[in-house]
């Protein structure tokens, strides 16, 4: 009785501590998005010349930050300053989409993918067992990626751009799904799982409304 008392207490505590972390993580993703927005704020006084060399830096810093181990001790002030540039880079973005799609399209597509968030989120934690599999060929796909974006540019080939823009949002929709099945297998820390989190539906938002302004010219 008394060792079946301390398994349920034990079971309890288990769970407060997942919900705490659980509540945490979603508190960090609010925080980066408010970190995002004063970013896209500042963005309409950015210069546009300052707009293609920033874009550089960005991808460069994501690519060493991704390739070598000694950058991630770094993590925290490399994700502010990613979640600020990210933000002055995209002011520029979203009104341009805003004005090629219109309002109402601009904000549906906005929903579909903040639905598709969602919905690879669900399948993550309820529907697969375990995901671990899956990182390094999401690895080595986010560093051709941001490789290929680099390369993209100084090429302006519309084949070449949309098919980066598809494999883009494929591969963000699967580290939803990746990151969601971590969280439900505990192998997360709340700050780390939050900026991830901000920057796969960041990332989904900007790979739709980039195939929508495709599909409608």
């Amino acid at each position: 009785m008394a060792e079946s008392t301390q398994h349920v207490n034990k079971q309890q505590k288990q769970s407060k501590s997942q919900s705490h972390a659980y509540s945490k993580v979603w508190l960090f993703f609010m925080y980066y998005w408010i970190i995002f927005g004063i970013g896209c704020y500042f963005g309409q006084f950015l210069p546009m010349e300052w707009r293609k060399p920033l874009s550089f830096v960005l991808l460069a810093l994501v690519l060493i930050t991704v390739i070598f181990n000694r950058a991630r001790k770094y993590g925290l002030v490399i994700s502010h300053i990613y979640a600020i540039v990210v933000g002055l880079l995209s002011y520029a973005t979203f009104t341009a989409y805003l004005q090629n799609l219109g309002p109402e399209v601009f904000f549906k597509n906005i929903i579909l993918a903040i639905s598709a968030f969602i919905v690879f989120g669900i399948i993550g934690y309820f529907l697969i067992g375990n995901a671990a599999s899956m990182g390094k060929y999401l690895f080595v796909t986010l560093v051709a990626l941001i490789i290929a974006s680099l390369i993209g540019m100084f090429i302006q080939n519309p084949i070449f751009h949309t098919i980066i823009t598809v494999v883009g949002l494929l591969l963000f929709l699967l580290y939803t799904l990746y990151d969601f099945n971590r969280m439900k297998r505990g192998q997360f820390s709340p700050r780390e799982m939050g900026f991830n989190l901000f920057v796969n539906l960041l990332h989904i938002i900007k790979y739709v409304l980039r195939l929508a302004t495709k599909f409608r010219k």
